[in-house]
């Protein structure tokens, strides 16, 4: 019996210890600067994909997008850290741990399967389906947000809704001009989310 209560004394200390970093480092900051990063990388495209040759072009966007997930994934790093500062809070957290195994499955499956079929139309191997990539990245990024919404705030979760539903609405159009979905998406849902966060839990 005491060792069970001790374990269940534990349980409820972990609990509560984990709590602060699950409601209250969450930084709408990060989320303005990550829609602000994707708005540049939809003119970047753009621009590149008009000015360029298809391979060159092909090239260059792969480096433009690597560059904005890296600023953006940075901005949310820093003004996380600086919420955490400010509550004495460590860097490293069993919380932390869990919310990278469950962003690690959809990024590695994301960027592997856009390598594939970047190979693919690269090399005119098949059909052409590069068309399937902003909507394979907006389902695979709004199910790890549903996911993450365990540990954060509902507005995490909403998000993740967002962009499912944007992901099989842009899915249905399989040719498409893709500026306008990725940059209402990517760029504008990020935007309103860290603003309303901003707003409910103080930045």
């Amino acid at each position: 019996m005491r060792a069970e209560r001790a374990a269940e004394q534990l349980k409820v200390i972990r609990q509560l210890m984990e709590r602060p970093i699950r409601f209250s480092t969450m930084s709408g900051r990060s989320g303005i600067l990550a829609g602000g990063l994707a708005l540049v990388g939809c003119w970047l495209d753009a621009y590149v994909t008009t000015h360029f040759g298809r391979h060159e072009a092909t090239r260059i966007n792969l480096v433009v997008w690597a560059g904005v997930f890296l600023a953006a994934f940075a901005a949310v790093v820093v003004c996380t850290r600086l919420q955490e500062r400010r509550q004495n809070l460590p860097f490293w957290s069993p919380v932390k741990r869990k919310i990278l195994l469950t962003i690690l499955p959809g990024f590695v499956a994301g960027v592997g399967l856009t390598l594939v079929i970047v190979f693919r139309w690269y090399y005119g191997i098949g059909p052409n389906q590069w068309g399937l990539i902003l909507p394979m990245w907006m389902a695979f990024y709004g199910v790890t947000l549903w996911q993450l919404g365990a540990f954060a705030p509902v507005e995490v979760r909403v998000l993740g809704a967002a962009f499912i539903a944007a992901a099989l609405v842009t899915a249905a159009q399989f040719q498409y001009d893709p500026y306008p979905p990725m940059a209402v998406t990517f760029g504008g849902f990020h935007i309103l989310y860290g603003i309303v966060v901003w707003i409910r839990h103080g930045g």
